[in-house]
This record gives structure tokens, sequence and C-alpha cells, in this order.
């Protein structure tokens, strides 16, 4: 939900209300990168089509708000399809989803759209369920899985999944129960047109939290992993869970795991994940959105509205990472709008993602979109210069030019020569080492060490895990370098040194400019 101090009917159900007062409010005219979406609004969605007709095969439909429009070049442009119709008697309050059925369930055949959202039908809160067979041309109402409460406690952001046992599942965002200020819940179809095992997901035994905002990516391993927001005390620190059947996420009394780096940095606020193909990992990569991003001492980070997280990790455990958003709001805030549950769609190969963020624009919310490569790896053999994000006239260098072992590895004018060449020699799974191509000698962790703070020496080429290097894509044309024998440590311009003859160092990941390279 969108602040973690007022119900969410007051805040969503007021969408209306808020376009017309934002007409009257200063906001940026445009904080966003990427393309606008003509026609579009906020809460965006988007899949390709992968399960129906050949013949619409990678098509990419997208919703905002429920507004549908369609792409026939992955992503580079878009065509208005057309609103989601909404049946007699009901009322669309906020937050559509938009879902492809992967396989078919009961009477659902695959490959049928289908638009969830909070509707108020005949007065009372309900989620309300169009599908659609013509790729989102036309809709037709096919359910209500839940309806109850009042103009207080309501029904909110509907999510959908198919279990390992074949059931279509439905999440959403629940503030009926007296138990709790909001809890999250599910509930299945088995013959795709009645509901039923309507059960918790996630309740806190604290009455002031609110989960909300659930997604669920279906992972290589058959398992499921689930990210949501906890509002309430817990700020709406984005936290996640796993399932090996896409129906048992475990405890609901269990607040699951927070989402944060290596150095503590985290996201709040209306999480989406995704998952991708990875070139680093068998495992694929999950990537998470989140609209704020914060440092671990709680302060909103320089990177707020600029990066995605990354989890290359079964199930999501242990450490995330950032690389560059492909649409970028930087002055995104505990708002309704400016990075509000931002879509994610990676390439079915995993070189580039496609993003869907809404923002301002001249007093109106409104999406934009843009791609970004990445999931680059260098070719095996070929070789490079290494230039410094943080100092961008600097660049890795063999010190004096020296062919002996424990040799400095310095940062050094840019001027070209072959010192500074550097080649590289693929191990698999995105590690390489680095060999100077003047002197020889490879780039090292020096004692293979896992200290952060340890320096980084030259040494004979050795093949082992002291000079193996996981170069990472950033998505913005940049990489950092994760050592293998360190585990984790990143290569790092220590203090973010501007000063050449700094000797460079292994540090924590923390996704700043002195961790980030040009590979030219």
């Amino acid at each position: 939900m969108i602040a973690s101090t007022t119900p969410g009917w007051r805040r969503l159900a007021a969408l209306a209300v808020l376009f017309l007062v934002c007409l009257f409010v200063q906001h940026p005219a445009r904080a966003a990168s990427g393309t606008v979406l003509l026609g579009s609004t906020l809460y965006p969605r988007v899949v390709r089509l992968e399960h129906g007709p050949v013949s619409v095969r990678g098509r990419l439909i997208a919703s905002t708000n429920g507004i549908i429009f369609q792409s026939t070049d992955n992503g580079a442009s878009w065509s208005l399809l057309g609103p989601v119709p909404t049946v007699n008697g009901s009322t669309e309050r906020c937050c559509a989803t938009l879902y492809e059925l992967p396989q078919p369930v009961g009477s659902l055949a695959a490959g049928t759209l289908i638009s969830a959202a909070s509707y108020f039908s005949g007065g009372t809160p309900a989620i309300e369920v169009y599908t659609s067979t013509d790729q989102g041309h036309s809709w037709s109402y096919h359910s209500t899985p839940v309806i109850g409460g009042d103009g207080s406690h309501g029904l909110w952001e509907p999510e959908f999944e198919v279990a390992n046992d074949g059931a279509l599942v439905m999440f959403w965002s629940d503030e009926t129960d007296a138990c709790c200020s909001q809890k999250l819940a599910q509930i299945r179809s088995y013959n795709g047109t009645s509901w039923q095992d309507r059960t918790d997901t996630v309740r806190s035994t604290i009455p002031g939290d609110r989960p909300g905002m659930i997604t669920v990516s279906h992972l290589p391993d058959g398992h499921f992993f689930m990210s949501y927001e906890l509002c309430g005390p817990a700020a709406c620190t984005v936290f996640s869970r796993v399932s090996v059947d896409g129906w048992n996420f475990g405890d609901p009394t269990n607040m699951g795991s927070k989402v944060q780096t290596a150095s503590g940095q985290y996201l709040e606020h209306a999480p989406l994940n995704r998952w991708s193909p990875s070139v680093l990992s068998s495992n694929g990569a999950i990537l998470l959105v989140g609209q704020v991003m914060v440092e671990s001492n709680g302060s909103v980070s320089p990177s707020n509205g600029k990066v995605l997280f990354v989890n290359t990790n079964t199930d999501g455990t242990g450490n995330w990472y950032t690389i560059a958003a492909p649409v970028q709001v930087p002055a995104a805030y505990d708002n309704y709008c400016p990075n509000y549950s931002s879509a994610l769609l990676p390439a079915e190969d995993g070189s580039n993602i496609l993003e869907l963020a809404s923002d301002y624009l001249n007093g109106g919310c409104i999406t934009y979109f843009a791609s970004e490569a990445w999931n680059r790896l260098p070719a095996d053999g070929s070789t490079h210069v290494f230039r410094s994000v943080q100092a961008p006239s600097l660049c890795l260098d063999n010190t004096g030019w020296s062919t002996a072992n424990n040799t400095s590895a310095e940062l050094w004018d840019c001027n070209g020569l072959s010192v500074q060449n550097w080649t590289v020699h693929a191990k698999g799974s995105g590690w390489f080492s680095i060999q100077n191509q003047q002197t020889g000698l490879c780039v090292d962790n020096t004692g293979g060490s896992t200290t952060p703070g340890n320096l980084v020496t030259l040494w004979g080429c050795a093949n082992n895990a002291n000079q193996n290097w996981q170069f990472v894509d950033l998505g913005n044309g940049t990489w950092k370098l994760r050592n293998q024998a360190s585990g984790s440590l990143i290569l790092d311009d220590p203090a973010g040194s501007t000063t050449h003859g700094t000797q460079l160092q292994i540090w924590t990941d923390n996704g700043l400019a002195p961790q980030q390279w040009q590979v030219q």
C-alpha cells in the first residue's frame, strides 16, 4: 500500500480524486527517464504472450490500471487497445493486474489473459476477474472470488500464479479480518470457474502490521518466490518467502526474510519481482523493483529510484545486488505515483529488461517505458581497458610495467598503452581471469582473502580462485567484478579515490561508482 499510516482503502479508492487534485498541484514537469506511454495511468503490468495461438506469441500486452496496450516490437512502441469493461453495478477502484494463463485450468484455456482489480460491487468491496481470449481486444466478466468488508475495510491488489498441482491461485491484500490492520490471503480454482480453500498467506501477530502487494514468480526448480511489503511499524519494508508447491508458503505469522544487499541497503513500498535467465547462474536471476531504496542507516539512498535488486541464488536466498533500472525515477517517494508498483519483463533469453514505471508529468501520473541491455559478458580471449566510473580519467594499470609478483594493481591516467590492456580468459558462469597484455601477470586477490580492504595485486597467472573475477553486468554499460576466493567481495577503488597511483582493494558490494567499470 501507499503509506504506513493510512488504511489502504482511503489511499487507493481516492485515486480518482487524486487525479483531479493533481491538476492543481505542482509536480516536476518530468522526472523519470524513458518514453511516455500515451494514454496510460499508473499501476503498470506487462506480459509476453507465450501460451496462446502461435501467430501471436511474442506479442507484449500491458495494462495501466486496466487500460490495455499492445506491442509487436518487443516494447519499442505501443498501441492502445482500450479499457477492461466493468459489469453493471460495479465500480473499479484500483490496482488492476494482468496475467497470461500458462496452462489450461478447467474451463480456462492456456493463453487466456486475466485482468483483476479492486471494485465496489453494489457498494461492497470485491475483487472481480475478467478474461480475454483474443489477446486483450475484448473482455468478459469471469467471477468474483472474494467480496466483503465495507467502506473502511477493502480487498486490494490481486495477483495470480498456477501452482504445481494445476490450481489457479489468486492472492490479495485483505482489510476485512478483525485480526489485524491488513493481511495477505489466497484462494484457488481447479475447474477455472469456482473458487475454494480461502486461507491466509501472511498474517502478523502485531495488529498494526499491514503486509501487502504480493507478487509471485515461478522458478525453474519448481519453487515459487514471493515478495511483498510490510507496512505499519516496519515502514513498508520489502520481505520475501518461498513455496515448494505454489500454495503452501509457510507459517502465516512468520513475516519472511528482509530483502537487502550485502551492505544493508533495502527497499520500501510497492515491490514487484520477476524471474530472468542469467549468464551468471543456472538458477537464473530474480529481479525485484521497489518504490524507495534505503541505506542501512535508514536514510534514502543516493541510488533511490535508479536501480533494481538482483539475486542469482536458488530461491532468492542470501544477499541481493543492484543493477541500473531501465526507467529511472530518482524523485521516487512514498506516494501513489512515482515508481509505484513498477512492472518488469525480462527478454526470453535474459538479454534485456523492459520496465514500465509511473511518474508525474505536467500535473498527472503517467507510465514511462524503456529497455536496458543486460546479461552481457566479454568474449573469451578479448582484450579490454578497464576505466573507472568513479574517476573516468583513470584506468586499471600494471604499476611501473613490472613483471614481478605482488606488483600493485592500481589506477593510473588512461594512456592507451599496452600496460593498460587486459585480456580476459573465461572460466565459466561469468568468471574470468584478467591478464595484463604487456607483462602477462593476472589480477589477484592477494592471498585469497575474505576480508574487506584486502589489497589487489598482480601475480603470475595460476588458474585459481584468487584470480577469478565474475563480470556482473549492471545494465548501464558498466560492470562490477566479484572475486571468487573472497566469496562476495568486489574490486573497489578505496574511498572513491581520484588520485592516480591508488592501489585497488576488494570491498563489500555497495553498488556505488568506485566499484563500477567501463569495459572498453
